[in-house]
């Protein structure tokens, strides 16, 4: 094995937190990544990590050896990525997962002007609502609701999602609009339902945000079915304001206690480090930050009206 290769054995410990999680993402044995790191230390005559059975921690030594490599192997990979985003054409089969209602409400509409500009790229979209891997799961693109928790993954944000509380004129025309939290109690709640049940209401209370269990009349796994319930007048739904932009335009759906408006969740591509500069994924997550700011102006524009 090469010096640089020791160096990149060496960070991928450190950024892990020991040997076996390094060991398992390098596809090699804890004793032969121990070794490695060993001999790196022999040829450098330096310590860098002491070792103990339950723990690891940098030498002072090999803190400073540990952030200028990090500087030059992030400034490699830059200078790979620079240099095939000018010679190489996107193209190959990209694999998307999303949940449903994203892929419903915004991918749906969107992927054919991406296809019609990236001819030689195809897509393989997956829908679902639990979080994933996408290392082990073989995705290219991950859209999701919450941030990378693994530091091999790239996080990119796209938008600020705004969650509110939608009911048709027809229904509070019937019903009453509800005035507080308490008031909500004498509605038809509708519910979202995601792969662990049914999702509880977050909203935003004296004692800050809280998540507001309703018992549902309706619970769907489908943000179309329960949109489509809401405008047809059947009660009030918790959905994300992205999903109803064309309803709430077109006075179908109207919007409810915006003051318990629980903080806007962010948006995240999620894709693996070593993706990033494979052409067919940077320009799909270039392709996603377009078209969630247009979505994202579009909205604030129709509250200026």
């Amino acid at each position: 094995m090469d010096a640089f290769s020791e160096i990149a054995v060496f960070t991928r410990v450190v950024d892990l937190g020991g040997f076996t999680r390094a060991a398992e993402k390098l596809r090699l044995t804890p004793s032969g990544v121990s070794r490695i790191v060993s001999r790196l230390e022999a040829r450098l005559g330096v310590r860098l990590i002491n070792r103990t059975t339950r723990s690891l921690s940098l030498t002072d030594e090999g803190a400073a050896y540990y952030e200028r490599c990090t500087r030059i192997i992030a400034e490699l990979e830059d200078a790979n990525a620079t240099l095939a985003r000018a010679s190489v054409t996107p193209r190959g089969r990209l694999r998307v997962d999303a949940p449903v209602p994203i892929a419903d409400f915004v991918l749906g509409a969107a992927l054919p002007r991406f296809l019609e500009r990236y001819p030689e790229v195809s897509i393989d979209l997956t829908v679902r609502d639990q979080l994933i891997d996408p290392t082990t799961e073989g995705v290219d693109v991950v859209i999701r609701l919450a941030a990378a928790r693994d530091s091999e993954l790239i996080s990119r944000n796209l938008a600020r999602a705004r969650s509110i509380l939608v009911a048709s004129p027809a229904y509070l025309a019937a019903h009453g609009r509800p005035r507080t939290l308490a008031s909500l109690r004498e509605h038809t709640c509708l519910a979202y339902l995601s792969s662990t049940g049914p999702l509880p209401w977050r909203l935003k209370g004296n004692s800050g945000e809280t998540n507001y269990v309703v018992n549902a009349r309706l619970v769907a796994g489908s943000g179309n079915v329960l949109t489509r319930a809401v405008v047809a007048g059947l009660g009030i739904a918790q959905t994300f304001e992205y999903h109803v932009a064309a309803e709430l335009a077109r006075g179908e759906l109207e919007i409810l206690l915006e003051e318990h408006e629980p903080e806007p969740r962010i948006v995240h591509a999620l894709f693996a480090r070593q993706k990033s500069a494979v052409p067919k994924v940077r320009v799909f997550i270039d392709f996603l930050a377009e078209l969630f700011a247009s979505t994202t102006a579009d909205l604030a524009g129709r509250k200026r009206r």
